[in-house]
């Protein structure tokens, strides 16, 4: 799942609209169809990508932005485990597509995969609460290499 903005980045939009389900976020009833659609994917045996920080902030990169909920009420609604995945840097190798000389450069992209969340475990939390420790899993490699202040 992606912005529906990636649909006007040239190159990019090709794969992107055979691969992806676009959100649109100014419009609440398509972000609705996304939604279905993305529960659709996942019964039929479809792994999810999901960046719920809904954007990436312009300044003060790489500190996390509040999430959104959709990727929570995704994963309880569909009962499927969340892989939470941090990405170490990703954050100075990309640059926006509208930026042609932006600061995007090839490099090595480190990651770190922490344990599933299972279904159990989420529904012993609300959303709200889900979100949070989603958010602090991910921030603690970033925190821990004083990436991230927060």
């Amino acid at each position: 799942m992606g912005k529906s903005e990636i649909l006007s980045y040239p190159l990019v939009k090709t794969f992107f609209k055979k691969l992806n389900i676009p959100v649109h976020r100014n419009d609440r009833m398509k972000a609705a169809k996304s939604f279905i659609q993305a529960k659709n994917a996942i019964q039929d045996g479809w792994s999810i990508v999901i960046f719920p920080e809904g954007g990436i902030p312009d300044d003060n990169l790489p500190e996390m932005v509040e999430f959104k909920s959709g990727a929570f009420k995704l994963s309880k609604n569909a009962q499927i485990p969340i892989v939470p995945i941090t990405f170490l840097d990703h954050y100075h190798m990309f640059s926006d597509p509208d930026e042609v000389l932006g600061h995007a450069h090839p490099g090595v992209s480190r990651i770190y995969m922490h344990d599933a969340i299972s279904v159990e475990q989420q529904n012993a939390l609300t959303e709200a609460e889900l979100s949070d420790y989603v958010f602090n899993v991910l921030a603690g490699p970033l925190r821990e290499r004083g990436l991230m202040k927060k």
